[in-house]
């Protein structure tokens, strides 16, 4: 009996990072070479979407205030960075447990090395912050028309 598997191009540029980190307990999430531990406090969830124009990052960043996130993009590493404050004011309060994480956090992503990085843009709402990345013309799908043969 013979078998057929289908193979599919990769048609999202961030599947393979997103699947490699699954896989390797995104070893690859850091671009230093170190762990995400010993730079972080925690990682903020991530979701990752792609569209006919584009792609969309949506990042949850419960109780961080916008200025404390900063975004930018430096060799096609798209990064996310910021620091959850804790509440200051601890008078009069013997915590039984803690389990919201506070302090520093960063995610990286690789993006496509035809994307305008002028042209991303990101909102803060609610507390998730959205980046829209634009795809370049060459990316998008085209359709070719059929004709027939004569």
């Amino acid at each position: 009996m013979t078998y057929l598997t289908l193979r599919r191009p990769m048609r999202n540029p961030f599947s393979f990072h997103n699947e490699m980190g699954r896989i390797l307990g995104d070893l690859f999430a850091s671009h230093e070479g170190g762990t995400d531990t010993e730079e972080t406090s925690w990682r903020p969830t991530v979701d990752i979407s792609e569209t006919e124009n584009g792609y969309e990052i949506r990042a949850e960043l419960p109780g961080v205030s916008e200025a404390d996130v900063n975004v930018s993009v430096t060799d096609n590493v798209l990064t996310v960075k910021g620091e959850k404050r804790q509440e200051a004011e601890t008078e009069g309060k013997n915590h039984r447990r803690v389990e919201r994480r506070y302090g520093s956090f960063q995610r990286r992503f690789s993006l496509p090395t035809e994307v305008e990085t002028g042209d991303i843009k990101a909102e803060f709402n609610g507390g998730v912050l959205t980046l829209s990345i634009p795809k370049p013309e060459a990316v998008k799908p085209t359709e070719i028309p059929i004709t027939t043969a004569s």
